[in-house]
């Protein structure tokens, strides 16, 4: 006799949270009692809408989220597993002057580690590793192609390709094509050490 798998009790809370939960293990509204509010919002695709319809499903049949430790705020991380599908399609209907610089900077930054996850955010191709944001294109500047560097530990890393001096964060920039292949190796180094600071 096959055993069939649980069907899930989650109400209509969209795709991406749906697609977490799962991926997560959790299929039933029950299963949430072991979390906290705070480590719900935390998974990747989890937003503010579905907790609260997830909240009010688990009420309805007397069941609630895991009491938060106090000042509990987790930070939001990274899709645990690469979204490559998403962002194959999200580049295919990109309209950008810098596109195809964009897709070489994009195989430049995933071939540096296996771990590297690839999602979309800030409606732009964004990279993680494990789950920690390590850099993201900002796709509104059109004259050059624009990272952004947004981990806490960035600020470690010394490199003449980083540019600012923000607490948490470093902007990077290419002109075109020629340019990124010159800069390649430095960014390739700034990747790994970045990367080796997350361990």
């Amino acid at each position: 006799m096959s055993t069939k798998k649980q069907e899930s009790d989650f109400p209509k809370i969209g795709s991406p949270a749906t697609r977490a939960l799962e991926h997560e293990g959790y299929t039933q509204l029950k299963q949430l009692t072991k979390l906290s509010e705070a480590e719900l919002s935390q998974m990747h695709g989890v937003g503010p809408k579905a907790v609260r319809i997830l909240k009010e499903a688990m009420k309805a049949k007397g069941l609630s989220f895991k009491e938060s430790k106090a000042g509990e705020k987790l930070k939001k991380k990274g899709s645990p597993v690469s979204r490559t599908d998403a962002v194959d399609k999200f580049m295919l209907e990109l309209s950008h002057p810098l596109t195809a610089e964009v897709e070489t900077v994009r195989s430049i930054i995933k071939g540096v580690d296996k771990n590297i996850n690839e999602e979309i955010k800030w409606k732009a191709p964004s990279f993680n590793y494990k789950g920690e944001y390590l850099v993201t294109f900002n796709l509104r500047d059109t004259k050059r192609i624009h990272l952004v560097f947004h981990n806490p530990m960035i600020a470690k890393v010394k490199s003449d390709l980083l540019e600012g001096d923000y607490k948490d964060r470093r902007m990077t920039y290419f002109a075109d094509m020629k340019d990124i292949k010159t800069k390649q190796k430095e960014l390739i180094k700034v990747l790994k050490d970045l990367i080796k600071l997350q361990k």
